[in-house]
Order: C-alpha cells, then structure tokens, then sequence
C-alpha cells in the first residue's frame, strides 16, 4: 500500500517536470537523465515507472488531456437563458485560462511527436472528440432554443475549434507581452465577436 501511494505521488510530479524540461530544452533535448538531474532523483526511478521515454510521453499527453477535461467539468451554464449560456461558452473557450492551460511551446512540441508517433496521434485526436461532443452540446441546446439555426452542428463545431486552436497558437506571434492583461483581453474579445457573428448568422 505504501509503493502504491508512493506511485501515485511520484508519477505526476515526474510527468510534470518532464513537460518543465520540454518547455526549456525542446522535446529532443528532454531526456530522462535531464528530467532526473531537474528533479535531483536518479534516473532509474523514472526507468522503473514509465519504462521509456515514449510511455513518459504518453503520460505527459494524458496529463494534458485532462487538464482541458477539467475545464470542460468546470464548465457551467446548465440555469442561464440561452443568450447568456452563448456568452459563457464563448468567454469560457477564449478565456486566459483556457490560453494557459499548457503553454503553447508544450503544445507545439506534443503535436510535432504525434506526427511520428500513432500512440501519441490518437490521444490528441481524443482530446479533440472529447471537445468537438462538448461543443456539439451545447449548439444543439442553442438551436433547440432558436437562438441558432445550422444544419450541421458537427462541422460547425469544426469550424470554431479550427478558430480557437489557430487563434491560440497565432496569439503568441502578434501580441509582444503575453503578460500584458489589456492587449490579451481585447485579442480574446475580438475572436469572440467573430465567432458570435458566424454562429448567430447562421440564423438570419
């Protein structure tokens, strides 16, 4: 019982500095020895866990997958009239907080491994099943009310998530300080007024 819980308490903190050591040496260069040298561990402890690195980077995608899980679960707007409810899953899905979840460079570094490695491939195309069916959701409540009108809610759902992750990896090139709190705040609210504008014109 004592191994088991030394585990569960080893596992994701090995995971969460691997992800450190990507943002700071690429994904090449994040070897186990430097995540052990990171964490002043031996490099064996990480070898017992997760056997190779590409089952360390298989744990890193689960990681992210249910960092953005679990702002889907915090996601609420199940009492709010179906304009407000709009306005929520829009604010919700271009907020700071979704931008930041994993930093962008993680991002980019997971998605390039994923084209060489179909394990990692298919974890990341759940992710986005998983986001596609929440957005799926929630149109078709905003249709059921008339406040939308699409024939496919599917490719709709396509489309805004095409907006999302372009506008999130885009954002990183024009804006010159992410910690400028202003120039991100009127970068999220102008993609959320284009994608107000194509969901409700759907209606017209």
């Amino acid at each position: 019982m004592k191994k088991r819980l030394n585990a569960d308490i080893q596992k994701p903190k090995i995971v969460k500095h691997f992800y450190k050591t990507i943002l700071g040496q690429g994904f090449e260069g994040a070897s186990i020895a430097k995540v052990a040298k990171r964490m002043n561990i031996h490099p064996s402890l990480i070898l017992h866990y997760f056997g190779n690195k590409e089952n360390l980077t298989l744990a890193l995608v689960d990681y992210v997958i249910e960092a953005y899980n679990s702002l889907l679960k915090k996601y609420k707007a199940k009492d709010l009239a179906p304009e407000d409810r709009l306005e929520r899953l829009l604010e919700a899905i271009w907020s700071r907080e979704y931008y930041e979840k994993i930093n962008v460079a993680g991002s980019f570094a997971v998605l390039a491994v994923s084209f060489r490695n179909e394990k990692i491939h298919g974890k990341i195309r759940d992710l986005y099943r998983i986001f596609k069916k929440f957005l799926v959701r929630e149109f078709r409540f905003l249709i059921d009310n008339n406040l939308i009108c699409m024939d496919d809610p599917e490719q709709t759902a396509e489309i805004i998530m095409t907006m999302i992750e372009g506008s999130r990896h885009f954002r990183a090139f024009i804006i010159d300080d992410d910690r400028d709190d202003d120039q991100v705040r009127r970068y999220n609210q102008e993609m959320i007024s284009v994608a107000r504008k194509l969901l409700t014109s759907f209606s017209s």
